[in-house]
């Protein structure tokens, strides 16, 4: 801030809620708000690396040496404003810490005037980028098991069978399509809310059975399926093994134990295919063992 703490600019530029400074043509700070010397303290800052006098070029460059990708974005977007070719650069960054995680805008925008520059802000939007995530989180979520649905099941699968350069070494997509045997009649027995409660089950014994770079969905209704990347044939088979084995288990359904099974199909997916054509072929896999387990009884 500048020295004359009297002058009506200095009194204007601490009265903004936003952490700001002004910069110089060659991106040198001239005066920062009481909300800027905050964020910097806050941030891990010093007067001395963030304040008055330090040219703020400099700072990014040394945040994009030192791997930071944003500061680097920061400086392109500093420089255009400089130099006219633009008039406005914003950029929407996160910045946690150790006990909260926050999202910022950062906002560079021309100053005229007898010594023009640029004005640089840094608002805090956390609360925005929050009900976006949960809106985002809601949109890509079952409501009743929280699993995956059928939207970010289907854009799971398009990126693991997408081929890219320099994944050359990309495995094979497993698929388990997987289909409740014996649920219709919980439902009749028992009731919607009992249903639900197997359904919420079911959703936790899968979740068991699964790897951490796995998807599990609800597609819809007793119809869950399994995304596994980067897994072998054999790998695929086991993993069949264990969810049928785990959803073979009874259910207490208003102290009745209650047996609900699945028919579990398969298919091992090479990179390239069709997203939709991959899951078909699953899901036929599916029918071919429910029929024959039918042709058996």
């Amino acid at each position: 801030m500048s020295t004359h703490t009297d002058a009506p600019a200095a009194w204007l530029l601490d009265a903004l809620p936003d952490a700001t400074a002004l910069l110089d043509r060659d991106g040198t700070i001239v005066a920062v708000n009481r909300a800027w010397r905050m964020f910097s303290v806050d941030n891990g800052g010093t007067p001395e690396g963030t304040g008055v006098g330090v040219n703020y070029l400099d700072v990014c460059m040394q945040s994009a040496t030192a791997g930071c990708a944003d500061a680097a974005e920061v400086a392109a977007g500093l420089r255009a404003v400089l130099a006219g070719e633009t008039v406005e650069s914003d950029l929407e960054y996160p910045c946690p810490s150790p006990a909260v995680g926050r999202w910022f805008m950062l906002r560079v925008t021309p100053v005229a005037g007898p010594e023009p520059g640029v004005m640089v802000s840094h608002m805090n939007v956390s609360r925005r980028k929050r009900a976006e995530q949960e809106l985002q989180r809601q949109a890509s979520e079952d409501p009743l098991t929280g699993l995956s649905n059928r939207m970010l099941f289907d854009q799971r699968l398009t990126s693991a069978l997408t081929q890219r350069p320099g994944r050359q070494s990309l495995k094979d997509v497993g698929l388990l399509y997987i289909d409740l045997d014996g649920f219709k009649p919980v439902n009749d027995t028992y009731g919607h809310t009992a249903g639900d409660e197997v359904l919420l089950s079911v959703a936790a014994r899968l979740s068991l059975q699964t790897r951490s770079e796995d998807t599990l969905a609800r597609l819809g209704g007793d119809e869950f399926a399994l995304l596994s990347p980067r897994i072998s044939a054999d790998g695929l088979a086991r993993q069949r093994v264990r969810i049928e084995h785990a959803l073979a288990a009874p259910h207490l359904v208003h102290g009745d134990s209650v047996t609900v099974g699945a028919s579990v199909g398969t298919y091992l997916a090479s990179p390239g295919e069709e997203p939709a054509d991959s899951l078909s072929r699953a899901d036929e896999a599916m029918y071919a063992v429910k029929r024959a387990r039918s042709q058996q009884r």
